[in-house]
């Protein structure tokens, strides 16, 4: 086997799992499922990534490694909080449409039977602590306020992952060869209230970028008039 053909074949593997562990959840999915959908031997999936939790590290850390690449890309840092927010929103949003299945897999998939997956996502978590917290306190964020920080740490990540997410299910239920009949023409594109398409998306950044900067910023500046007082 060529090193090209060697390459093709992992790559088969990997986006074979994601595709099935982001439709049918990780525990559902075994080895054999996955070897048929890459069209490889079984034998393979161990050679490449020790077995199915291999697989899944290797998910979790391009993930990650995208994700945090994103979040953590503020834009210019001369410039307003205004622009840098917009600048920040806006490549999430494109984060999670295109890596979409990838995402679902990497943050949904939580085995706490298999500790070394649970111990990669704290790892990744911990690495990138100092350098998020910086750009909360530069929004005026208290990071020692443990329920502030809680809500304000992931409100991006979590509404715009939610969103897709469930854009997501919705394309595939509507794709399903057997949906009910109840559920036929609320699915009809015709009767869909909106097409999203890049401009909706754009539009949704834009918006769900200025209620998350002056959301953050009216915390901030309530912290600001108690520690005067």
């Amino acid at each position: 086997m060529t090193k090209g053909a060697k390459i093709a074949a992992k790559e088969r593997i990997f986006n074979a799992a994601v595709s099935l562990f982001a439709r049918k959840g990780f525990a559902a999915v075994g080895i054999r499922e996955i070897a048929k959908k890459a069209d490889v031997n079984i034998s393979m999936i161990n050679y490449y990534f020790d077995g199915k939790a291999g697989i899944l590290k290797e998910i979790i850390n391009e993930c990650y490694d995208k994700y945090y690449s994103t979040i953590l890309d503020t834009g210019d840092e001369k410039k307003p909080l205004e622009e840098r927010v917009k600048y920040l929103t806006y490549n999430m949003v494109k984060f999670f449409r295109n890596n979409t299945e990838l995402a679902i897999v990497a943050f949904s998939t939580i085995p706490v039977d298999i500790p070394e997956i649970i111990d990669l996502k704290i790892k990744w978590i911990e690495s990138k602590r100092e350098t998020t917290n910086k750009w909360f306190m530069t929004l005026g964020m208290d990071v020692n306020n443990a329920p502030l920080m809680c809500v304000i740490r992931s409100l991006l990540t979590s509404i715009i992952f939610g969103f897709v997410e469930a854009q997501y299910c919705s394309d595939h239920i509507a794709q399903a060869p057997a949906m009910p009949i109840h559920l036929q023409a609320h699915y009809k594109k015709n009767d869909h209230p909106f097409k999203m398409n890049d401009s909706f998306y754009d539009k949704y950044a834009e918006i769900l970028g200025r209620v998350y900067l002056y959301g953050v910023m009216s915390m901030s500046k309530k912290q600001y008039k108690k520690k005067k007082r």
